[in-house]
């Protein structure tokens, strides 16, 4: 997968009808991003592929699709004990149930992340490494339950950032998800070519090409491009506010998007 990919790209299909018990060739897979094998009650091969995730009990001779993860998956993998997780696009962090042969939900919080690698330890199982599309490590110290940038959870470093990040919360966390990570794709950001996401606000997306004047511009006056990014400053977000917002979203920054902020950012991407 690519660091600007562009899931559209994917040929998302979500009928496929054609994969039933009877199973499908390996030359008709779409195109495999990760692959892992299980050893229950007999060798299984793991497909992650454009069109979903896929499974063989014939030593990949035959595939068999798994009902309801017809989506992009980026990901699959085992770790040492055992435990196979993969990745499903708007579906999130899945973990297989070895006994029913059933995937079930660990997480879906990242936002406009999906994960391209992930890896643990037999010493410290719970805490789960993964790698993103924009080659940044996330982490999870409790079986991937919940993830934090790699440098550790965020902490307000002053009070501008403290009302930020409430008022973050209160008004921008549904749309802009979690510190700034973006909208979680769905199955209409993926098949709407008209439907515009929710940007993310940390340093993976393009919010540190505006100055800070603009980006208070826009949260106080909204986006003409969508009626989604609304004036919040009908909605009571006076100009202090909006300067409290920005100085959160840029603490979610690194050094070098804050030294290549607004106009500069050309150069920097050069």
């Amino acid at each position: 997968m690519y660091k600007s990919i562009s899931l559209f790209s994917i040929c998302l299909v979500l009928f496929y009808t054609a994969v039933n018990a009877a199973g499908i060739s390996i030359d008709q897979l779409s195109r495999i991003n990760s692959f892992a094998i299980i050893d229950s009650e007999g060798e299984q091969y793991i497909a992650a592929t454009d069109r979903g995730l896929f499974h063989s009990d014939d030593h990949g001779h035959t595939w068999v699709s798994y009902p309801g993860l017809e989506l992009p998956a980026t990901l699959v993998t085992t770790t040492p004990q055992g435990t196979v997780y993969a990745f499903v696009v708007t579906k999130g962090l899945l973990q297989l149930n070895l006994k029913t042969n059933q995937w079930q939900q660990v997480s879906n919080e990242f936002g406009s992340q999906f994960l391209r690698q992930l890896s643990t330890t037999s010493w410290t199982p719970s805490r789960l490494v993964g790698l993103n599309q924009y080659g940044k490590f996330i982490v999870s110290d409790n079986y991937g339950s919940d993830w934090n940038r790699i440098e550790g959870p965020y902490k307000a470093s002053n009070d501008e950032e403290k009302r930020g990040r409430e008022l973050y919360r209160e008004k921008c966390l549904a749309c802009h998800g979690k510190d700034g990570n973006g909208e979680n794709y769905s199955v209409e950001s993926l098949t709407n070519k008209d439907y515009i996401m929710a940007a993310a606000l940390d340093a993976s997306a393009h919010a540190w090409h505006r100055t800070d004047e603009a980006l208070e511009k826009l949260i106080l006056e909204g986006s003409t491009r969508t009626a989604r990014m609304a004036a919040w400053k009908n909605a009571g977000i006076s100009e202090s506010d909006a300067h409290d917002l920005v100085s959160y979203i840029k603490s979610l920054w690194t050094q070098r998007e804050l030294e290549c902020q607004g106009p500069r950012h050309m150069q920097c991407m050069q």
